[in-house]
């Protein structure tokens, strides 16, 4: 299999499946996802979070693997994270988007133990980066611009947690950032995507906002609403993808005193103050 290999100061980046960057820096890797064996003398195996394309070569590898502790059963067990879709009943596979499936790996310590773990939740609950040097490994709480071209709506959790991670992106000292899949960035690029993305998703914010009117729409309705908006490709697994944004999307406005939600003969309905 051929890889594609960069090199950025004293960090290796392979380009692996779905276009995850593994990363390697002296005898630690992290989020592998290669398929190949690039993992010569590696001893230990950082993951950012519990979705199966960011760890699907660490049950391959002999090494200490670590992650955040609120991952961990998601990378022990990535059904829980397909069952997360699906109100915790078992989602069948062929509604599931691929990136989440994978096999599991026994995690052996807590990312938090280590001082190059840096917390940015938003994506997930616990999602973590690590700082190596000069370059931050950011996962998936920053995606580039042709990610959200693509997909119209990526996949997070918490809107309001993800634009806070952002903007300690921002903050933090580093040269380059390695996002989750795709190129890497200097300063001055990833700065630039930083803003991007909080832009994208405070559009999303505005967006769910304007679906919402003052009859009141099911979140069903409102998903299908904003598929349409966003041009997502009418499947189910898309659909199960995007669902925890807008569901996160709902949570922050209604904490927010923008929209009232009430039981009706429909279930759930969200209705615009």
């Amino acid at each position: 299999m051929n890889v594609e290999k960069i090199v950025v100061e004293r960090v290796t980046v392979y380009v692996g499946r779905f276009r995850v960057n593994t990363v390697v820096y002296r005898d630690i890797a992290f989020d592998p996802n290669v398929g190949s064996n690039v993992y010569h003398d590696i001893k230990t195996v950082f993951i950012t979070h519990g979705h199966a394309d960011h760890f699907g070569d660490a049950c391959k590898i002999n090494a200490k693997i670590v992650a955040p502790k609120l991952e961990s059963n998601l990378i022990e067990d990535p059904r829980i994270c397909r069952r997360g879709l699906f109100s915790w009943a078992m989602l069948p596979e062929n509604l599931v988007t691929p990136h989440f499936m994978g096999e599991g790996v026994r995690v052996d310590d807590f990312a938090e133990n280590y001082a190059i773990s840096i917390p940015l939740p938003g994506h997930t609950y616990a999602h973590t980066g690590y700082l190596i040097e000069n370059v931050l490994i950011a996962g998936d709480s920053i995606h580039l611009v042709e990610c959200w071209e693509r997909f119209g709506v990526l996949y997070y959790t918490d809107p309001d947690s993800a634009i806070e991670s952002l903007n300690k992106i921002r903050k933090l000292d580093w040269d380059y950032i390695v996002p989750g899949h795709g190129g890497i960035l200097n300063r001055d690029e990833g700065v630039k995507i930083v803003k991007e993305n909080i832009k994208r998703i405070e559009k999303v914010d505005k967006t769910i906002l304007s679906i919402i009117d003052e009859e009141g729409l099911t979140e069903s309705e409102i998903l299908a609403e904003a598929m349409n908006a966003f041009g997502v490709t009418s499947t189910m697994a898309a659909l199960n993808t995007l669902k925890p944004a807008i569901s996160g999307h709902l949570s922050s406005l209604y904490q927010r005193n923008l929209i009232t939600v009430e039981l009706s003969e429909k279930g759930l309905v969200f209705k615009r103050r």
